[in-house]
């Protein structure tokens, strides 16, 4: 595969398997943060007219056709192709084709590090409201459940082996209050991504009086970074702590997916599981297969893994910029993915459960699951707990 020429080309030789081997799958991945670059793009131009760096016809020319190549990528028009390096590269060159010279002054002032910064930035902010809204879809359909089913008993569990009474009500609470404390995870990351990077160049800022505050206003952003130099020293850490937020309510998917998954087995026998979320086997007729259930588990383990291969990308890196950062966008994405497919899933699988009234309520009877009742009864009567523990256990046996 052939490539367009860098924008960081002096003339000299490129090795065309050096080349690739630094591009890899980054055209692709860039596709996702095409509206993120442009966006960031028409603000930095802004900022410029507004400090004299550029003409006032320079900057209608740039925003004119920086708007045309949103407006052409939003309707497939176009977008990053394999020859190009990064969604930056792509974004240049296809401006300059459109308005000529002025495209070429874009970049005054501006580097790809702090470009890649804000666009993963604002796609964070994106991603953070859209992943938070799914997470509190889960925790409403687990609150239906409770109401709708919330009578039934429940036998509660330690060690997979029946201990104490309990009741569908305070189970699908208990999958609820999870999530709920998972969508508050997601307020950390914000903050995290709160700040914007434009000004800070490669790391050490410009000798160029920009604008900062003024383009973080226009992009949304509470503030610049400040330090410029926080603004590599950072690089990955609202990822990381995006994708924590993610594993959170990953942990939890797999909670609820193994307990249901459990408790729809023919030995348990607690819930049935709808046809249209199970899948038949090839060999067998009468089988219907919770493939579902232990692709969510699955699923939510690889966030896991995600989380992991985000993290070792940073590990151990001196300050500054280094091209190690450029593997931080496929964990990141995939994280985001995987947690969004389940997360989106999961409403529909919880409402759509039946629970066996008659089940539940036969392994309920288990005088064992009262042992522990009826040992604070005697405890409350005046005989001594370990006394009173030590019957019941006899009992038992």
């Amino acid at each position: 595969m052939s490539h367009e020429r860098p924008i960081w080309d002096r003339g000299e030789a490129i090795d065309a398997a050096m080349l690739a081997f630094t591009v890899g799958d980054d055209w692709k991945i860039d596709q996702r943060f095409v509206e993120h670059d442009l966006r960031g793009s028409i603000a930095h131009a802004a900022g410029l007219a507004r400090a004299g760096l550029i003409t006032r016809e320079d900057h209608a020319a740039i925003a004119r056709g920086l708007e045309e190549l949103l407006a052409e990528h939003r309707r497939g028009a176009w977008n990053v192709e394999p020859g190009d390096e990064d969604v930056h590269s792509a974004v240049e060159r296809r401006l300059i084709a459109k308005i000529g010279d002025a495209g070429k002054r874009l970049h005054t002032g501006r580097s790809r590090n702090e470009q890649i910064a804000v666009d993963v930035a604002l796609w964070l902010r994106d991603a953070l409201s859209s992943s938070k809204q799914l997470v509190e879809g889960a925790r409403g359909a687990c609150e239906a459940l409770a109401q709708r089913a919330g009578h039934l008993p429940l036998p509660g569990y330690t060690h997979l082996r029946r201990a104490m009474p309990s009741s569908v009500r305070d189970w699908a609470l208990a999958h609820a209050r999870a999530f709920e404390l998972d969508a508050a995870e997601f307020a950390h990351a914000a903050r995290r991504a709160s700040e914007c990077p434009l000004g800070s160049g490669a790391g050490y800022g410009v000798p160029l009086e920009l604008p900062r505050e003024f383009v973080a206003r226009e992009l949304g952003f509470d503030a610049p970074v400040e330090p410029v130099t926080h603004v590599q020293h950072a690089r990955g850490r609202a990822e990381l702590a995006y994708v924590s937020a993610l594993e959170q309510a990953a942990l939890d998917v797999e909670k609820l997916s193994s307990d249901l998954w459990l408790y729809s087995t023919s030995e348990f026998g607690f819930v049935k599981l709808p046809t249209a979320f199970t899948t038949g086997s090839s060999l067998m007729p009468h089988k219907r297969n919770p493939d579902v259930l232990e692709l969510l588990r699955a699923h939510a383990r690889q966030v896991t893994s995600d989380r992991t291969a985000l993290l070792d990308v940073l590990r151990a890196l001196p300050s500054g910029y280094h091209r190690d950062f450029q593997l931080i966008k496929p964990p990141l994405l995939r994280a985001h993915d995987r947690a969004g497919a389940m997360l989106t899933l999961l409403p529909s699988l919880i409402g759509a459960l039946e629970f066996d009234e008659a089940a539940l309520r036969a392994a309920c009877d288990d005088p064992k699951l009262r042992a522990t009742e009826r040992a604070l009864e005697k405890a409350k009567s005046g005989v001594p707990f370990r006394d009173a523990y030590r019957e019941e256990s006899a009992g038992a046996g």
